[in-house]
C-alpha cells in the first residue's frame, strides 16, 4: 500500500482511488445533502474494498485508513487542477465530507 506522499512523487494513482473520484465527480450538480450522503457511502464502500483486498488481517484497518488518506489526497489534487471552476467548488464540498465534522 502506498502512502499519500507517493502521489506527489508522480506514481500512478490506485485504480480504486480513481474510481472513487469518478463516483464523486458524477455527483456534481446534485443537491448538497444528496452529495454529502453519497460521498459518505462511497468512502465507506471503498474503505471496505481496501480492507477486503488486504491479505494481512492485522493491516486491514490501516488499509481502510490508507483509502481515506488516498481519496482525500486525490480530491485535493483534482481541486488544484480545477481551481476557480464550479467543479472545484463541488470538490470542496466532497472534501468537507471526507474530513468529517469539526468539533471545537
Amino acid at each position: 500500500m502506498r502512502s499519500p506522499q507517493a502521489i506527489t512523487a508522480g506514481e500512478p494513482m490506485d485504480e480504486r482511488v480513481e474510481a472513487f473520484l469518478a463516483d464523486v465527480m458524477a455527483l456534481e450538480g446534485e443537491e448538497a445533502n444528496a452529495i454529502r450522503k453519497a460521498v459518505r457511502i462511497a468512502l465507506a464502500d471503498y474503505a471496505q474494498i481496501f480492507r477486503a483486498q488486504e491479505v494481512n488481517k492485522r493491516m486491514k484497518e490501516k488499509a481502510a485508513h490508507a483509502c481515506h488518506a488516498l481519496c482525500r489526497a486525490r480530491v485535493v489534487e483534482e481541486m488544484r487542477l480545477r481551481k476557480e471552476t464550479t467543479t472545484a467548488e463541488h470538490l470542496k464540498l466532497v472534501l468537507s465530507v471526507i474530513d468529517g465534522p469539526r468539533f471545537p
